[in-house]
């Protein structure tokens, strides 16, 4: 074989190793990142403050609207929800890396209306559970946190927006919930409130008694947060 023809295979050699080559480098790059990205996560999560939900001191309470007959005798309903399972974690190098997930079994939802008959409250305990948010297909109530916006701070004292992924009855939407107050190295407080509307989650209101007893499209949620730092 002479010269020139050694060449040419030569190069065909070289085009035809290109592909792999190339395949190998992108591989190569991947697996670096992959590898670099893993180590960051571990790193940040390292970085983050695990802090304890006190139930004893912490609480959810959804508000309800009456807009029937009936709101002449209870114009409003409070539900609480004392007993859910979270996961709160704070970076304290950038507290606006907040992670936060809430969970609660539906039927953990408790009226507690000063007044209400024992009877009354299993009623509306029935309609609630078993009607309006449908326990048995759906058996949890979830919230993760996606972002923190809005971050001021002022010594201990906090004021920002949560915006997460509330899950309610099968059907997940974003909300963004404003927070207000006070973390340190020990210990959290917070505290907030904000309305949505149940036809959001393809819940149709409750309507009962031909229209005497009639929920109102929109309710409020608040909540009083008090958690230890681990």
């Amino acid at each position: 074989m002479d010269d020139r023809r050694l060449r040419v295979f030569h190069m065909r050699r070289l085009e035809s190793l290109r592909p792999v080559a190339l395949i190998g480098l992108v591989a190569l790059l991947l697996s670096v990142f992959d590898q670099t990205s893993s180590a960051q996560r571990a790193k940040q999560k390292a970085r983050m403050r695990t802090y304890t939900v006190d139930l004893a001191q912490s609480q959810i309470s959804v508000h309800l609207t009456q807009e029937g007959l009936m709101a002449r005798m209870r114009p409003n309903h409070e539900v609480a929800i004392k007993n859910f399972n979270s996961k709160l974690e704070i970076s304290p190098k950038d507290e606006t890396q907040i992670a936060v997930e809430v969970e609660t079994e539906t039927r953990s939802l408790t009226n507690i209306d000063k007044g209400m008959s024992d009877f009354e409250r299993k009623e509306f305990h029935n309609i609630l559970h078993n009607i309006v948010l449908e326990a048995d297909k759906f058996p949890t109530i979830k919230f993760v946190s996606v972002s923190v916006t809005d971050f001021q701070r002022s010594g201990d004292n906090r004021r920002f927006s949560l915006n997460g992924d509330l899950t309610l009855r099968g059907v997940t939407r974003r909300v963004v919930l404003p927070v207000t107050g006070t973390i340190n190295n020990r210990e959290l407080r917070a505290t907030g409130e904000e309305k949505f509307k149940q036809s959001d989650f393809g819940i149709k209101p409750y309507v009962g008694g031909l229209g005497a007893i009639k929920i109102g499209d929109e309710v409020k949620v608040s909540f009083v947060v008090v958690a230890k730092a681990s």
